[in-house]
């Protein structure tokens, strides 16, 4: 049996956030078969006794972010770390904690507002950077602007790490599904911001056909701290 001293409640709760990705708890917990009210008390850390490996189970079989069956295991203590094979060692050690890979994710959404900032520092037309509330973590950054007829401009950050160079497709599909959730008008402009030239090319792959939006996809380098380019996806159509 699993003691509580075992169950190591952040790290399973920043693992099962990431599990989760862009989907709301209650999406979550119909692809799982978990409720909602169950999910987000481990999202907030309040059962001090860690899942069973059959809730696990269904946790890992609906999981984004290429979280795994043993990573949500050890993270509960009923893998130990000193018990898994070499190889899942190996793996384990890669992957590195999941608090470490957020505070990663962190600095490069970072280091996203910095290249955006300075481009726009230079540019000729009017913007501001509209301050919206902290919960309130879509998109990543609202700018109210003056440019080609738009008056306000939506970005999403969808960074790569530079050392991993992965970047998780699924997610593309979900963003989409929460754009269709957003009220956008003719004169917004949504923008996906990536930092990986495959991830870039693939949004052309599937770019969105039945989205009512003017979408763009950029392509930045962190190292230059600079744009490359931007590209439409899709356009605002009026019935």
């Amino acid at each position: 049996m699993v003691s509580e001293e075992q169950f190591n409640k952040e790290e399973f709760a920043v693992l099962l956030q990431q599990a989760k990705g862009n989907r709301s708890i209650n999406n979550f917990a119909n692809e799982t078969g978990v409720s909602a009210a169950h999910i987000s008390r481990f999202l907030r850390q309040m059962i001090a006794s860690p899942p069973t490996p059959e809730t696990i189970s269904k946790f890992a079989a609906k999981a984004h972010n290429e979280v795994t069956y043993k990573d949500l295991m050890v993270a509960a203590g009923h893998i130990a770390k000193n018990e898994a094979t070499d190889e899942d060692q190996k793996n384990i050690d890669e992957r590195e904690s999941p608090i470490n890979l957020r505070m990663q994710r962190d600095e490069l959404e970072r280091r996203f507002k910095q290249v955006i900032l300075a481009d726009l520092y230079e540019s000729p037309f009017k913007w501001s950077v509209e301050k919206s509330e902290e919960r309130l973590r879509f998109p990543d950054m609202i700018l109210n602007i003056d440019n080609e007829g738009y008056t306000r401009w939506y970005l999403e950050f969808m960074p790569v790490n530079p050392e991993r160079r992965h970047f998780s497709f699924m997610n593309s599909n979900h963003l989409y599904g929460q754009i269709a959730t957003f009220e956008l008008k003719e004169t917004d402009k949504f923008t996906i911001v990536v930092n990986d030239k495959k991830a870039y090319e693939f949004f052309f792959k599937r770019a969105p056909i039945s989205l009512r939006a003017n979408i763009y996809i950029m392509l930045i380098d962190l190292e230059l701290g600079k744009i490359l380019k931007e590209e439409m996806l899709s356009s605002y159509r009026i019935d």
